[in-house]
């Protein structure tokens, strides 16, 4: 009758104690998908961001382009301007 008694209180604590570790393994596992979502969360504003990014980089890069030749034109321009002026001093002083 003593083992019988002693059956019954092992067999209550052991159901007691896997109740405790299961609620507390769904308490970390709902921690866990909420710390999964918000990094999800996260990557997807970076992977945006970086977009944009990309898209300011590559109108950066052609406003670079543009204005570049835009500044070559001009410094040519104003290249060949100086050429003629040496070139008609040359000319006009026979030595």
């Amino acid at each position: 009758m003593n083992n019988f008694i002693s059956n019954d209180i092992f067999f209550f604590l052991t159901s007691i104690a896997v109740v405790a570790c299961t609620v507390c393994i769904i308490v970390v596992t709902v921690y866990i998908v909420r710390i999964l979502r918000n990094v999800k969360d996260l990557s997807e504003t970076v992977r945006d961001e970086g977009k944009k990014i990309t898209a300011d980089i590559d109108l950066a890069r052609q406003t670079v382009k543009s204005e570049g030749a835009k500044a070559i034109s001009i410094f040519d321009s104003v290249l060949g301007i100086l050429r003629i002026k040496k070139f008609t001093k040359k000319k006009n002083n026979p030595k």
